[in-house]
């Protein structure tokens, strides 16, 4: 890490063995446009994420990419950045999007959940009437489950999957303005 006027920054460097590794190989579109493939994205995420031991900081400023010095050129180190920009801006796109779904089916989530619990409250209210009935207790218990279970993916999908999707697409964003450097191993 370097100081620079009183501030930290930090760089994630990311080595890959071949330009292969770094490109999907199914995309054909010209380099600058390029999709990374899922592995790149992946170690480059990860890199950015990656935290000194014990601390707790900011993502990183700077993405440094590592490549054979025989796979690069002036052209292609441009290329590769347009390619990282390009890239991890239309994932957090689609991690924004993906956010929205989740979004509405917690809402239908929840709304099936009213409709299973409440009925099932009734069934409890009425099953703890008749204590010491074997039966009855089985029934009640296992309402309260299918109760507990019903009402957890509402609250999951709506809370916990849109935090991650959220934090996620903050991340990828970021990625797609950091300051991004190619350099030759």
């Amino acid at each position: 890490m370097t100081t620079n006027k009183n501030r930290k920054t930090s760089c994630a460097s990311v080595p890959f063995r071949t330009i292969a590794h770094f490109y999907d190989p199914d995309d054909p579109m010209p380099e600058n446009n390029r999709e990374l493939s899922d592995r790149a994205e992946s170690q480059i995420f990860h890199e950015v994420l990656a935290v000194p031991k014990g601390g707790h900081a900011e993502l990183c400023d700077h993405i440094e990419i590592l490549l054979p010095a025989s796979d690069l050129t002036p052209e292609r180190e441009t290329a590769i950045i347009s390619a990282i920009r390009s890239h991890f801006r239309i994932r957090a796109l689609e991690f924004r999007r993906e956010m929205k779904l989740t979004g509405r089916v917690g809402l239908r989530e929840f709304r099936l959940t009213i409709a299973v619990c409440i009925p099932s409250f009734i069934g409890i209210a009425i099953c703890s009437q008749f204590k010491g009935n074997p039966i009855n207790e089985v029934i009640e218990n296992v309402l309260i489950i299918f109760c507990w279970v019903t009402i957890w993916q509402p609250f999951q999908s709506l809370v916990f999957d849109r935090w991650t999707q959220a934090e996620t697409a903050k991340v990828y964003e970021k990625i797609s303005g950091m300051e991004i450097s190619v350099r030759p191993v």
